[in-house]
Parts: structure tokens; sequence; C-alpha cells
């Protein structure tokens, strides 16, 4: 089952504003002021972000480089009112965009190319702002979750997949921050190579902030507990998973195109949920998530297996897709994109703030997971980013 998880092709990406894009704002005719949504053109690069193992003195630390450009993505973030139910074409009423509170946006006419165009998809999705301050200024940042409606070149034929968004936007410039794309590939259409081409390195487009990219690995003894409330209604599950170092690349220029690779490390922690999903929930198509929260405790160890500290997520929105794979007959898949805030740090990560984002795909019976966090940390004062050739 494990295997079966795992046979997805990965690609950790950097979004940066594509420089010839103006103003991104899109604004109400009448009004020129008012902000109801945004261009979003961006430019995806490769994105090396290497965990290394926790110490007591740091918690975490990860080498981040940005590289080269793979692909392109354009799509428009549209505000909409908390209980506008987005779908693919549906345009949202004119809804302003407020920065000193927390709104969702609805991802419409998403076309994603990688390299030279041939591969690609068309995505649709949802995710919300949060109010933030960044080195004193007012800062909106964002997460979200899409799915792909439709592939074309290696991608067709690939609508199993979940991407993850978090970062930050600027009406005039677009969204800039981290996007993991998992794509379902059991035929093995998008080789999965490990001599990818040498990265090449840029200059860091987001200063004071480090991403750590942890893996998520269930062992079979971390068993799913149902969580049953005073009223005899189900409330949600209680779930253990692994964390474990991981490494993640792509390329649009490897000996057969557009190649990933995925390799996992050693165990270096253990996180505790709780996952307000409901499996029996009749949604899960596409167009149609299943929705849900996620809290968790993330418990860090030293390769001592002393714990070295702590913090707490909270995905605050998860969305659920079921799929289907073949030598998995009988067991309920979810594809799970989980975006949220990081917080209540102890030891070293004492004060942490940040974005969360979970690109998992769970069994629950028998419990079997195959999921990715990507963290981005406030560090201004690179406390958590390691030293990249010495400096």
């Amino acid at each position: 089952m494990q295997h079966l998880l795992d046979q997805a092709a990965w690609f950790n990406m950097f979004s940066i504003p594509d420089a010839e894009l103006s103003n991104a704002a899109i604004r109400v005719l009448d009004n020129s002021n008012r902000v109801i949504g945004i261009t979003i053109r961006e430019l995806l690069h490769r994105f090396e972000a290497i965990t290394e193992d926790p110490t007591f003195e740091k918690g975490l630390t990860a080498r981040n480089v940005v590289g080269e450009t793979v692909g392109k993505f354009t799509q428009r973030w549209m505000v909409i009112p908390d209980d506008f139910e987005a779908l693919p074409g549906r345009e949202p009423p004119p809804t302003p965009l407020d920065p000193s509170r927390s709104q969702r946006f609805a991802m419409l006419d998403g076309v994603c190319k990688f390299g030279d165009g041939e591969d690609g998809f068309r995505g649709f999705g949802t995710g919300f702002t949060i109010p933030s301050t960044m080195h004193g200024r007012p800062q909106i940042l964002a997460v979200a979750v899409g799915t792909i409606l439709e592939g074309f070149g290696k991608l067709k034929n690939h609508e199993q997949a979940v991407y993850v968004y978090g970062g930050s936007i600027t009406p005039d410039r677009g969204f800039t921050g981290s996007l993991l794309l998992r794509v379902m590939d059991p035929e093995g259409t998008i080789p999965t190579g490990y001599d990818l081409p040498p990265l090449e390195p840029r200059s860091d487009p987001e200063r004071g902030i480090t991403y750590i990219v942890i893996r998520g690995q269930a062992r079979e003894e971390q068993v799913v507990k149902p969580v049953i409330g005073p009223d005899a209604q189900f409330k949600g599950l209680q779930i253990s998973q692994d964390l474990r170092l991981c490494y993640l690349d792509c390329t649009t220029k490897g000996r057969k195109g557009l190649e990933s690779v995925a390799r996992m490390g050693q165990v270096i922690g253990v996180i505790n949920t709780l996952v307000q999903v409901n499996p029996a929930d009749p949604g899960g198509t596409l167009l149609s998530p299943i929705p849900g929260r996620v809290t968790g405790d993330y418990v860090f160890y030293d390769a001592a297996a002393q714990t070295v500290g702590s913090f707490k997520v909270d995905f605050t929105e998860s969305r659920s897709f079921r799929i289907e794979l073949a030598g998995a007959a009988g067991a309920q898949l979810l594809l799970v994109g989980n975006i949220g805030r990081i917080f209540g740090g102890n030891g070293p990560f004492e004060g942490i703030g940040g974005l969360a984002t979970d690109n998992l795909l769970v069994s629950f019976v028998p419990h079997v997971s195959s999921g990715m966090y990507v963290l981005r940390i406030n560090d201004p004062d690179g406390k958590f980013r390691a030293a990249i050739n010495g400096a």
C-alpha cells in the first residue's frame, strides 16, 4: 500500500510574479480604488528546501535555494463572499479586498505550462488571505488548495492531483511563495530520475523567510481512532504519523524533459492530529471536495531520540478528494490539501510563526499515508536557515 501511495511525481517550486506584468490588480470598473481580485502570472522556479536534523540549539534548519524557471502559471484570484460556492467558470459578485481581515478567494482560469508549454494542466481551487505584518509593515499572506481539471502533454489523464500554495500577495504584483504539486502517476509517465541537472541558483526573492519541507508517513501501529462527542455524534479522527527528512526536485531539462525526484530520509519526529473530516461524507469529487479542519502537534527528536521541541499547526481548511488506485481495491483513499498556520512553539521553536501546507494521500483503513508538509517560517534573524557553502 505504501508503494502504491508513493507512485507520484512531485513538483516543489517557488513562485515569483512575472516582472512584465505591470499591474496585477483587478478593479471594479466604476471605482478604480476597489480591488476585487489579482491577476496571477507567476514564473515557477526549481526550489531546493533541504531540511537538516533537528538540534536543541535551533530546532529545525533548512537550506533554501531558488533555481531556474521551469514553468508558468496564469490565473485570476478573485475575492469571494464567505458563503459563495466557487466553481470553475462561475464569476463571484464583486467583493473588495480588505487587507485588515481574512477573506476567501477563488482561483479561476488557471493554466499551468511547463518548459516549452507542451506539458501542463488547467486548474481550479480556493484559498484565503491572512492579514499580517512584516518588518513592521502590513502584509497579506495567502494559502490555497487547487486540483487539476484537465492535463495535457505528459499530464494528460493525470487529474488525480493536488497543489498547495503558501506565501504573500500584493495587488500590484501578485503572489510570491511556495507551490507544491503532487501528481499521481502509477504508470510512470513522468520520469522520476535521480540524476537531474544541477540547479542554477538565483538571488533569494523572499528574505526573512525560511521554508522547511518534511515528509509525513504513517506506521502500521499508528492506528486511527474515531472521536465521538457527548451527543454520540462523530467529531473526527485522532491520527499520528511519523515526520521524516526528504528531498524533492524537478526540472524540464532532464534526459526525458519534464522529470521529478523524491527521496525519503530518517524519522525526525511525530505529528499527533485531530482530523475533523468525515470519510463517509458523500462529497469528494473534483468540484465538491470534502471540507474539514485539521489541528496537530509537531514534536521533533534529535539523533539520540531526545525531544528537541514542538509547535502547533492549525489547518483551518482541509479539502479532500476521493481517488482510486489499481491494486488498492477496498481502500478508501483521500487526496488532501490542508492549509493553515504555525504557532505555539516551545524549546527552540518558542515564538515561531508562519504558514503551513500539507499535500497528503491517506488511507484510514489500513492506515497508510504519503504526505509532504511545507512550513513557511517567519525568520528575520535567519535562525532556521542553514548555511550554503559556508555562507
